[in-house]
């Protein structure tokens, strides 16, 4: 009895059974892998505070897990957890509204010298970051901004338009243009047509990239150390979690290892909804870079 074609390539190359079992295996270990610091943290911000000073095994699981841990570090991550969220909020919103409209003022409209500007606009892409990193301080110092909010906030907004303002202008690039020029035949302004037709057209990636600044603000640790020196209780969380996780730590072991994780949900909120464009090819059917 001859095999059909697709039972003959099935049995054969990466298509084959045991192929297929061997990849899945190890896709199994790298995702063990990945998450065995994850799930090492979990298991010890449930463990009792006994079970630290007995020396136990941190594999040795509790009976009752202490779920009071979470509860002490909420409420000593919660103030500067909100600090974060809200000058994170705040300037990736402002980043995002500028640098979307820049791009649509450079895809639909027509001046002299508009590609000279946006190669200035865009050649500081070139220069790493860190060399512009003592001139910002000193400009803030100048501002008399040290130690407060916005000299947190106008550095994000102004340091993350460059490659906001190239990825929108290739996504609005892809648009088609009889859609603005039937707006404008019906009397649409420029602003009607950036808030009506250009913002919802580009949605994935104004989500993708919202979610990417976003991530890169909350995760930021030198800027905020650098800004809030001699005043740390107002800065951002991270520069903030060693101290606080030590602060606890003593009393409460576990309570420390659930303070790390309580830091992370943000980050896994804002990644969810990111893949949600991913998935669903929003993003990549309206990209061709």
């Amino acid at each position: 009895m001859k095999k059909t074609e697709n039972q003959t390539n099935y049995s054969h190359g990466i298509d084959s059974f045991t192929m297929q079992t061997l990849l899945k295996i190890v896709l199994l270990i790298l995702l063990v892998l990945t998450l065995m610091p994850v799930i090492v943290t979990i298991i010890l911000s449930l463990k009792p505070d006994v079970d630290y000073y007995n020396g136990k095994s941190i594999w040795t699981l509790t009976l009752i897990p202490q779920w009071s841990n979470y509860s002490i570090a909420l409420g000593e991550i919660i103030p500067s957890m909100i600090n974060t969220l809200f000058i994170d909020i705040v300037s990736t919103s402002a980043m995002i509204f500028i640098s979307a409209y820049v791009a649509y003022i450079f895809v639909r409209h027509e001046f002299s010298g508009k590609k000279t500007l946006f190669y200035l606009i865009i050649l500081p892409m070139l220069v790493p970051g860190i060399v512009s990193l003592t001139p910002q301080y000193l400009v803030m110092v100048n501002l008399n901004l040290l130690g407060s909010r916005w000299s947190l906030i106008l550095p994000y907004v102004a340091g993350n338009q460059i490659a906001s303002i190239f990825l929108f202008r290739t996504f609005m690039g892809q648009q088609p243009k009889d859609i603005y020029e039937s707006a404008e035949l019906d009397g649409a302004g420029n602003f009607i047509m950036y808030f009506r037709i250009c913002l919802p057209l580009s949605l994935a990636i104004i989500m993708v990239q919202s979610v990417a600044i976003f991530a890169a603000i909350y995760n930021d640790y030198l800027w905020p150390l650098m800004m809030f020196v001699g005043n740390e209780d107002r800065s951002t969380l991270m520069p903030r979690l060693k101290d606080l996780a030590s602060s606890v730590s003593d009393v409460h072991p576990g309570a420390a290892y659930a303070l790390y994780l309580l830091s992370g949900i943000p980050l896994v909120i804002t990644t969810v909804i990111s893949l949600k464009f991913f998935i669903n090819g929003e993003f990549a059917s309206g990209l061709k870079l």
